[in-house]
């Protein structure tokens, strides 16, 4: 990444007319030249890393969704990934689902083989300060974090925390106790993108 950045500097300079220093000649006295170049155009770049599938069954305990909203307990799974900025500026994520529905449609839809549908509760939260998060619902969220980590080797556990949890199944309300073992496997696909802001 660094070696990509130092090339697309030395290219902007040499497409930007930018004059080799000259040497001064040997004598009394001796005059050289080199020119100070401010090159605002480096390219700001974003990634995320570290995402995973979620994975919830009726086995799954109980966890928080919103950390610093502790009391609302369901059954669900949470885990973390990394917005990488290379500028380490602020990045707006971009969350959309493939199917919304269920609860009024307010919430997420996951949906079996056999046409039985699944609604669910998602939400993100900044991990170096919970209190910027955002959950999605029927249409595309966004969430702006404060700072992308500047290089993906610094990524380690993740600055962004993920939460998945059922809410209800064909209209029944699930979110206060496990997933029923109904035999029914639910899908549904998250793309969240990255933009910088």
């Amino acid at each position: 990444m660094r070696t990509h950045r130092i090339l697309a500097a030395c290219l902007a300079l040499t497409l930007s007319g930018a004059h080799a220093a000259t040497q001064g000649t040997l004598g009394a006295t001796s005059t050289g030249t080199f020119t100070n170049t401010f090159n605002g155009t480096g390219v700001r770049q974003v990634q995320i890393l570290g995402l995973q599938d979620a994975v919830v069954t009726p086995d799954t305990g109980q966890f928080v969704p919103i950390t610093n909203q502790g009391n609302n307990n369901y059954w669900g799974v949470a885990d973390q990934f990394c917005v990488v900025d290379t500028y380490g500026g602020a990045v707006s994520l971009s969350v959309s689902a493939d199917e919304y529905g269920g609860l009024d449609n307010q919430t997420l839809v996951a949906r079996a083989a056999n046409g039985s549908l699944l609604a669910y509760g998602m939400s993100f939260e900044y991990v170096p300060d919970p209190s910027i998060f955002n959950g999605i619902n029927q249409v595309a969220t966004t969430l702006v974090i404060p700072a992308g980590v500047g290089d993906p080797s610094l990524c380690a556990a993740g600055n962004v925390r993920k939460a998945v949890f059922a809410a209800e199944i064909d209209g029944v309300s699930v979110k206060n106790g496990p997933l029923p073992a109904n035999g029914n496997v639910y899908f549904s696909t998250v793309t969240i993108t990255a933009t910088p802001n």
